[in-house]
């Protein structure tokens, strides 16, 4: 097969979100099936996958999503490439595009949580003409496409909420763990400071986030929590990996706790954050509504257990195995959830190691391409 793949969203390096899920799904497909070309449409070169796969082509698309520019231009780039299946990893699919297509829809957020003045400094009108251009956007694309790809049960019976009528094109495909993060990928284990031998008193450990500071991410949740369980446990730090932009910056700001306590740290690189996550004694996911929520899979894949809220998808995708689930939004019951695991580490800690290659089975990257593949297959032959 000749397949297209819209890859702009995909970084030079470090890449997090919907850049992640297309540049490992691809590197899963030309595994799994060298026998296709596969066409990335992106805005840079990529030498990390250029040079390891020789069925990978690199065609220039220096166009910005959520453009116009996105909806005028990429069509005609895209008709260029004479692919078999064109697949759009996210829902910015333009408008006019006729041909075949695959679009992966991550979550309905934008259903759930429409522009506002917390995730816009433009004006009210600015923001309401935006939220219908994506909205517009998104419907074109679930109706357009001959397929919709969904990483979890919950964003299916979702989108089949707000599209009742496309049930019979929803491909559940689920999404993988990078095998760095794999507590039996190999690699030093001394950065893992839990054990059940260890004591709680006198704990000088830390609290691990990992994600962006959007309202719906809830970190404001966390951070509150804070002031009550730094003064119960005034050994424990807590540490807070993700964009350091202005949502971020404004709970720095807001919150102003002693830096030797509470650190910002920024985006960091993949081994970086594998490190953080074995020495953490728990990563928490406050998130209030996720598709699927990589960064506690990670985290319990790392061997460090997880508090989560129970919104979304997150039952579905940690399981019940070192993982303490707390009432969505709920401060109160998040350091309840906390305390039982910190007072409980050494069961919790031992409970996260064993989910950890179990995960990393279920949600592997080999059968996120089987299955895409074999969507890109029904596709093709229309």
């Amino acid at each position: 097969m000749r397949i297209a793949i819209d890859a702009r969203m995909i970084g030079p390096e470090n890449t997090r979100g919907i850049g992640r899920y297309t540049e490992e799904l691809i590197k899963a497909m030309a595994q799994v099936e060298p026998q296709n070309t596969y066409s990335l449409l992106t805005r840079h070169s990529l030498p990390r996958l250029t040079e390891n796969f020789s069925n990978i082509q690199i065609v220039t698309a220096d166009i910005p999503w959520y453009s116009w520019r996105e909806q005028l231009a990429l069509p005609g780039i895209i008709k260029n490439i004479k692919s078999d299946v064109v697949h759009f990893p996210h829902w910015n699919v333009p408008y006019i595009y006729k041909g075949p297509l695959v679009v992966t829809i991550h979550d309905l957020l934008l259903k759930h949580y429409p522009a506002s003045a917390h995730s816009s400094r433009r004006s009210w009108p600015v923001r309401l003409i935006k939220q219908a251009g994506y909205e517009l956007v998104l419907d074109g694309a679930v109706k357009k496409a001959r397929a919709i790809c969904v990483p979890t049960e919950f964003t299916k019976n979702d989108l089949l909420t707000f599209f009742p009528g496309v049930a019979d094109k929803v491909m559940v495909t689920g999404e993988g763990i990078d095998h760095i993060f794999n507590s039996h990928s190999g690699g030093s284990t001394e950065n893992s400071v839990w054990s059940k031998s260890e004591e709680v008193e006198g704990i000088s450990g830390y609290l691990l986030y990992v994600g962006s500071a959007y309202p719906h991410k809830k970190l404001d949740l966390l951070l509150e929590a804070w002031k009550s369980l730094s003064s119960i446990y005034p050994g424990l730090k807590l540490k807070i990996v993700g964009e350091l932009d202005r949502f971020m910056i404004h709970y720095q700001r807001k919150f102003s706790f002693d830096e030797q306590k509470v650190n910002f740290l920024g985006r960091v690189s993949d081994s970086a954050l594998r490190t953080w996550y074995k020495g953490a004694m728990i990563t928490v996911f406050p998130s209030s509504f996720e598709g699927f929520g990589l960064p506690p899979l990670e985290a319990l894949a790392s061997g460090c257990p997880v508090v989560s809220s129970d919104a979304a998808s997150m039952p579905e995708v940690l399981g019940k195995k070192g993982v303490v689930y707390f009432k969505n939004g709920s401060k109160d019951d998040m350091i309840r959830a906390i305390k039982a695991v910190v007072d409980n580490h050494g069961y919790y800690h031992e409970q996260a190691k064993q989910a950890g290659p179990e995960l990393a089975v279920k949600h592997s990257w080999k059968k996120v391409a089987e299955i895409t593949l074999d969507t890109y297959r029904l596709v093709a032959l229309g």
